[in-house]
């Protein structure tokens, strides 16, 4: 789901388009390899969604795309620099249907591009003069981290709980959604209730948006052109997802796949023995009934939210991500 390509978001077109021009002239005022790199990996593409949700929660008499646009763009910028440390970490080979920088290059090189982004975010909002802005990235990026790290604790952990997935993807996946909404609701200076209600929107969405990345990886008749990464490659990176985790609760199912899974290298016939596997038990269902749940809940929060302008764009985000599931619903 390329948000600019999507028939629901024409009414973000003109800014989205925008918000390329500001992040190609970014990327071409950049030296050497360094451009190169947040060529391949910043401009070539991603759902923009983040930077989306930022300009929808900004709607209200006070909206100026071109005051929002840095804004915008450290949202893109900083969720690409967590990309390129998720691949150095999970020694991932592709990401938007390209080699990842560490593949191309070096592992050096790919933690220095990762780390100029990372910090860029805050040289960018830093010219807002506002500090509840600079909290609320720092707060989102602390989680980020900690996000990560807990991913790498508990990989090939076989026996953790929901709970802890949770707790992993509301710092690694939801973070982010939440400040994008935040940002917009400071940046129009909205309402304190109504930026908390654009906060709690944000981590709903953005619990369900990575309930659906989970689905998406072992989902067989996806391929790795669709997806822009090998499907099942959570499996073989030893990340427990929330359909394993639920399919781990069949014994059987555990029982012949535990040695697998525990394993440091697993091979793609692995992976395809183990998605087989998977679809045979009901963790499938079970994890889109829960997807479900937390996108409703998302928008169940944007009644609370005020600007019929704003309300009508949350919706629509949340429609596009229940189209691109392949989910179908009665």
């Amino acid at each position: 789901m390329i948000i600019n390509n999507y028939k629901n978001f024409e009414f973000l077109r003109r800014d989205i388009k925008k918000l390329e021009k500001y992040l190609l002239d970014f990327t071409n005022g950049l030296d050497g390899i360094l451009r190169e790199t947040v060529k391949n990996t910043l401009v070539v593409g991603g759902k923009r969604i983040r930077p989306a949700l930022l300009l929808i929660c900004a709607m209200n008499d006070n909206y100026d795309i071109d005051y929002l646009l840095p804004a915008a763009a450290s949202i893109e910028i900083i969720h690409t620099a967590s990309l390129i440390h998720d691949d150095i970490i999970d020694k991932s080979i592709l990401r938007r249907g390209r080699k990842t920088i560490h593949k191309t290059y070096d592992k050096d090189t790919a933690k220095f591009v990762g780390d100029y982004l990372f910090t860029h975010t805050f040289s960018i909002l830093n010219n807002y003069e506002n500090l509840q802005i600079i909290i609320e990235m720092s707060d989102a990026a602390q989680n980020l981290v900690k996000g990560e790290f807990d991913q790498l604790r508990t990989k090939r952990n076989l026996n953790q709980s929901e709970e802890i997935y949770f707790k992993k993807i509301n710092e690694k996946t939801s973070s982010l959604f939440k400040v994008s909404c935040a940002l917009g609701g400071i940046l129009s200076r909205s309402s304190c209730q109504d930026i908390e209600n654009m906060k709690k929107f944000g981590e709903y969405l953005g619990i369900s948006f990575q309930i659906n990345d989970d689905l998406i990886d072992v989902d067989v008749s996806n391929s790795s052109i669709k997806v822009g990464k090998p499907v099942g490659n959570d499996i073989k990176q030893g990340d427990i997802t929330l359909p394993l985790i639920y399919a781990l609760r069949d014994k059987g199912f555990k029982k012949q796949v535990e040695p697998v899974l525990s394993k440091n290298n697993i091979s793609d016939s692995d992976v395809k023995i183990i998605l087989n596997l998977l679809a045979r038990t009901d963790a499938l269902e079970i994890t889109r009934n829960k997807f479900l749940y937390y996108l409703n809940k998302a928008e169940e929060i944007i009644n609370s939210i005020d600007g019929q302008e704003r309300r009508e764009g949350l919706l629509k985000v949340c429609n596009s991500i229940k189209k691109g599931t392949g989910i179908k619903y009665a």
